[in-house]
């Protein structure tokens, strides 16, 4: 799959595309709300979405336990000295993020689902 900017994805791609964000302030703004709604329909899991989603849920959260560690990590390994180095190395580490990591993040929110199923949606404790 190649690599895109979200606002280039064709609106035909977008339709199948489901938008999981978590409950920070910028995200609750009424405008953004809007445009994410116009955009996702009723394909949003989070604050405001069809699908609520607690914020504060890293163990099933895959954006939350893998990937903003991913980035950042691969971000700030040194300070970045200019915002266009920021932007240009927060596109090499999401464009670094392969299929089978992705792959390997299904079968672990999948993993950890399953283990908050049993615990009957209370804390559960996962070895990662």
């Amino acid at each position: 799959m190649q690599h895109h900017r979200f606002k280039d994805l064709p609106l035909s791609d977008l339709r199948n595309v489901w938008l999981q964000h978590d409950g920070g302030p910028p995200h609750k703004v009424s405008s953004v709300q809007q445009y994410i709604r116009d955009t996702f329909h009723q394909r949003v899991i989070g604050y405001g979405g069809c699908v609520e989603w607690t914020p504060r849920s890293p163990d099933l959260n895959p954006l939350d336990f893998f990937l903003w560690g991913y980035i950042k990590q691969r971000v700030y390994a040194t300070p970045p000295p200019t915002l266009q180095e920021l932007r240009n190395r927060i596109t090499d580490a999401c464009a670094s993020v392969s299929p089978a990591m992705l792959y390997n993040v299904q079968r672990e929110v999948q993993s950890c689902v399953q283990m908050c199923i049993v615990a009957e949606g209370h804390h559960f404790e996962h070895d990662r």
